[in-house]
């Protein structure tokens, strides 16, 4: 087949990146056809960089409407077999577009944005138009299949008949077994620095784990951050009320290679992503690829990232808010050893691309 992969960019700087070049990756190993429209080309790629930013077509009505005529050129120059939009702001374009290019589209939903389109004054008529044209959906958890559908009401019937649960999956990197030992557990969280990752919450739990169990440790927190943001400010102010400051470090965003290696010398992740009404981990696979390299995890007992985690094998789920039971958890897996590497990287390579592709697979048969 050919596809066309509509996306921001199919770079692994985000989770949208991530999915995006993932499910390219595979499905070009696949023997598709690969075209990739977007907002930034990505060298060795073939892209068509004619996209805004995606935020843009939630807080500009104007922008769908105008990049749907750019968009139809792509198409009619490309004639793909099928349209995948792998992120969710692009669907915005739907109802400016021919019914003949519409009839070939399939949408990934994520997360928060699949329901905020919905939600919104400014786009939510535009967006319940495009929920009512495409005519294949995947979302990556059920947390997000059901979040969509409350959100749609007496308006969701044509979603729920034509909506495929498909969890995330990840590259897998190779592993040798091994985990390196140090008198110092490594604690990672990586993503962006907002309230949404349960940067704070997580840094709680550090401060009792640290006067209940007495184990030295240092968390680090890999991800993208503005220096001069009240929730950064509100970070650093808390780690210096808890005399945390030589335990905890930001250290921003980071290349691949650095990436992996901070997993590979990690002894636990620790995300516990918050929920609020229209803000939510739609999967998080941030947990399968610290899996991946035999870390255990922690994550929120709500939300899809509890579709992430199996408990007791690839780590726990608590309660975001509740300090104590993370920081009982964090004892478990750093001193007590209840979640193995094997058991982690078995549950990650449950979740491998390949499998995900060949998912994706059968939706885009269910229209071509």
């Amino acid at each position: 087949m050919r596809i066309l992969l509509v996306c921001e960019k199919a770079r692994g700087t985000d989770g949208w990146g991530r999915y995006s070049l993932g499910l390219h990756n595979a499905l070009k190993a696949r023997g598709h056809e690969i075209i990739i429209c977007c907002n930034e080309e990505i060298e060795g790629l073939n892209c068509r960089p004619v996209l805004n930013k995606p935020l843009k077509y939630t807080t500009n009505p104007f922008v769908p409407f105008i990049s749907s005529f750019k968009f139809s050129k792509i198409i009619a120059e490309t004639r793909p077999d099928v349209i995948h939009i792998t992120v969710e702001p692009y669907a915005m374009m739907i109802p400016f577009l021919k019914k003949n290019i519409v009839s070939k589209t399939v949408l990934t939903i994520h997360g928060s944005y699949g329901v905020r389109i919905i939600q919104s004054r400014l786009t939510r008529m535009n967006a319940k138009r495009a929920f009512k044209l495409i005519p294949k959906f995947i979302t990556v958890s059920n947390y997000t299949k059901q979040a969509v559908s409350r959100e749609l009401g007496k308006d969701s019937a044509h979603f729920n008949s034509n909506v495929r649960v498909i969890r995330n999956g990840i590259e897998l990197p190779e592993w040798n077994g091994k985990k390196e030992k140090s008198s110092v557990k490594q604690i990672l969280l990586v993503g962006g620095v907002k309230p949404r990752k349960g940067v704070i919450e997580a840094i709680e739990a550090c401060a009792v784990f640290k006067k209940q169990f007495k184990t030295p440790f240092s968390f680090t927190i890999a991800g993208r951050f503005k220096e001069d943001s009240a929730y950064v400010e509100k970070i650093r102010n808390r780690i210096s009320e808890l005399n945390l400051n030589e335990e905890i470090k930001l250290l921003g965003k980071v290349g691949e290679s650095e990436l992996a290696s901070l997993y590979q010398k990690a002894d636990l992740f620790l995300m516990p992503a918050l929920t609020t009404p229209d803000t939510f981990e739609g999967f998080g696979l941030v947990y399968l690829e610290a899996n991946a390299f035999g870390v255990p995890c922690i994550g929120p007992n709500a939300s899809g990232a509890a579709e992430a985690i199996e408990e007791g094998m690839s780590g726990f789920h608590c309660d975001p808010n509740n300090a104590g039971e993370i920081a009982s958890r964090m004892n478990d897996i750093l001193n007590r050893n209840m979640v193995s590497p094997a058991g982690c990287r078995e549950w990650a390579e449950k979740h491998d691309i390949e499998t995900v592709a060949e998912e994706v697979e059968k939706v885009y048969a269910s229209i071509v």
